[in-house]
């Protein structure tokens, strides 16, 4: 994937390079690569130990009921506890339907684009795809774990093959943030993440 950015970056600097002559801005926009303004804008600055794809976001009252609802639907339909998917909505996204996460994750329940497809899913920025694949996502990696809810959060934040090489809890600060912010904060009414 790398690869195929760095061809990408290359062909968007050679067009640049063979467009300069017909720009007739007066004010350019400073110089920056594709890959610099990628990385700027899908990588912002986070708080130690948070997900870097968490912003701060107040969600509306009225969004926060859909996705609640979202939840409790989804939830049922894939045998998990909403509470759970919750947390890990707050903890992985900040309630940001838009958000992109540094390890590629998407929308609210940060779901990886491959995992998205999988499910046949095509806008992993809508609300209702996002949770459905994410809770669906969620749910196999719990039977995977053997009900281990701790085990099935680490294998959504990183991989199941990840958590079957290392037995168990990978060592990845990263992947044990996760799990412990969202296992931490289970059970905590209204809790602002």
């Amino acid at each position: 994937m790398l690869e195929n950015m760095k061809r990408i970056q290359e062909r968007v600097d050679q067009l640049k390079k063979s467009c300069a002559q017909f720009s007739r801005r007066r004010n350019p926009l400073p110089d920056k690569t594709f890959s610099e303004a990628l990385t700027e804008a899908t990588n912002p600055a986070a708080p130690a130990g948070k997900s870097a794809a968490v912003k701060k976001l107040e969600p509306s009252a009225e969004l926060k009921a859909d996705i609640d609802n979202l939840v409790d639907k989804h939830s049922k339909d894939h045998e998990l506890p909403p509470e759970v998917v919750r947390r890990l909505i707050a903890v992985a996204s900040g309630y940001d339907p838009e958000a992109v996460g540094k390890n590629g994750g998407l929308g609210l329940m940060q779901v990886k684009p491959d995992i998205f497809r999988q499910f046949g899913y095509t806008n992993p920025f809508d609300p209702t795809q996002n949770i459905s694949a994410g809770t669906r996502h969620l749910s196999q990696m719990l039977q995977k774990n053997g009900g281990d809810m701790s085990l099935a959060l680490a294998a959504y934040n990183s991989d199941p093959a990840t958590v079957k090489r290392f037995g168990g809890m990978p060592p990845f600060s990263d992947t044990k943030n996760f799990v412990s912010q969202i296992m931490a904060g289970l059970g905590k009414e209204n809790d602002d993440e």
